[in-house]
């Protein structure tokens, strides 16, 4: 359980800071929007699961990282599919950009897509302690 709230706080904080600077600059559209969810996955691949100093290679961040792009990709093109041109203005008007589609506002997206990931990469990478330690060596 510990796992899972890691993954919601790291996702979120992460995919929180890249939504409002995206949103800030105005990268919600087109194919900047793609990027910043591409930075979201990159960033929470980094961040999340063991510090990037306990893994026994520096490769393995950068696959968690480079995978996390292609996941968070696909989580927000299905979001785009799915929310299609839904708007809540009364939301979308608190984070100042009124008239817009959900799915276009990364401070919306972005912490959803980071935590989804992160919670993943936390639980899959976490430390399992107790494991292995089980078995008996036969020494000759």
């Amino acid at each position: 359980m510990l796992r899972v709230l890691l993954g919601i706080l790291k996702g979120g904080v992460v995919g929180g800071g890249v939504g409002l600077l995206a949103t800030r600059l105005g990268l919600g559209d087109g194919i900047t929007a793609y990027a910043v969810y591409g930075v979201v996955g990159f960033l929470v691949g980094i961040v999340c699961g063991k510090a990037i100093w306990r893994q026994e290679t520096l490769w393995t961040p950068v696959l968690k990282g480079v995978v996390g792009v292609v996941v968070s990709l696909g989580l927000s093109w299905g979001a785009r599919k799915l929310l299609g041109d839904f708007k809540l203005s009364f939301v979308t008007e608190l984070v100042g950009a009124p008239d817009a589609p959900v799915a276009s506002v990364p401070l919306l997206l972005a912490p959803l897509i980071g935590i989804a990931y992160g919670i993943f990469v936390e639980v899959d990478d976490g430390d399992r302690k107790g494991t292995g330690s089980n078995e008996k060596k036969l020494t000759a």
